[in-house]
C-alpha cells in the first residue's frame, strides 16, 4: 500500500515540476511585473522566478528527473506485486512463470500511462492555459526547492553549460529563453 502512495506522490511531483516549468517559460514576465507592483505577494515571489529561468528551469528538471526515476524504481513493483498474484492464479496451471513477467509488463504499461497523462500531459496543457495563474501558486515551492537543490542545480547548470561550449554553442542567456 505504501508502494501505491508514493506512485501518487511521484506522479503529482512530476506534474508539478512539469507544470511549473511550462508556467514560467509561458507567463508574460511584464503581467508578473505589473501584478508585484500593485502590491501581489505572490507575483512578487514569482519575479524570482521569472527573472531568473535558467536558474529556475534547471530546478524543475532535476524534480522532474527525480520524480520520473523513484516512479520507475518504486512504480513497477509496487503495481507488479498487486498484479501477480490474479495472474498467476489465471495461468498458475499452464505457464506458473509467466506470471511475474507478464505483471512487470503491466505494471510497466500502467505507469507509463499514469506518468505520461498525469505527470506530464495534463499539467503541461493546464500551464500553458492558465500561465498566470500556475506561475502565482508555484513560485513559492519551486523557490523552496530550488534553495535545497541550490548546489547540484548549479553543477548540474553549469555542466550542460560547459558541453554547449565544447560543441561551440553558446548557452542561451535568459533574454534568449523568453522570446
Amino acid at each position: 500500500m505504501l508502494g501505491l502512495v508514493a506512485v501518487v506522490v511521484l506522479v503529482l511531483a512530476n506534474g508539478f515540476f512539469v507544470a511549473t516549468e511550462f508556467a514560467i517559460v509561458a507567463v508574460r514576465r511584464s503581467r508578473i511585473d505589473q501584478l508585484a507592483e500593485a502590491g501581489s505577494a505572490s507575483a512578487k515571489a514569482a519575479q524570482r522566478v521569472v527573472h531568473h529561468l535558467d536558474a529556475y528551469i534547471a530546478a524543475c528538471q532535476l524534480g522532474i528527473t527525480l520524480a520520473s526515476l523513484g516512479l520507475g524504481w518504486i512504480g513497477e513493483p509496487a503495481f507488479a506485486h498487486l498484479i501477480e498474484p490474479p495472474l498467476e492464479a489465471v495461468v498458475g496451471s499452464f505457464a506458473p512463470s509467466a506470471a511475474p513477467a507478464v505483471a512487470v509488463g503491466i505494471a510497466f504499461t500502467i505507469i507509463t500511462a499514469l506518468h505520461i497523462v498525469i505527470g506530464e500531459l495534463a499539467p503541461k496543457g493546464l500551464a500553458i492555459q492558465l500561465s498566470e495563474r500556475t506561475t502565482l501558486v508555484v513560485a513559492r515551492p519551486i523557490h523552496v526547492f530550488y534553495i535545497v537543490f541550490r548546489w547540484p542545480i548549479t553543477v548540474l547548470n553549469a555542466v550542460g553549460n560547459g558541453m554547449l561550449r565544447l560543441f561551440g554553442l553558446t548557452p542561451a542567456n535568459e533574454q534568449d529563453m523568453v522570446h
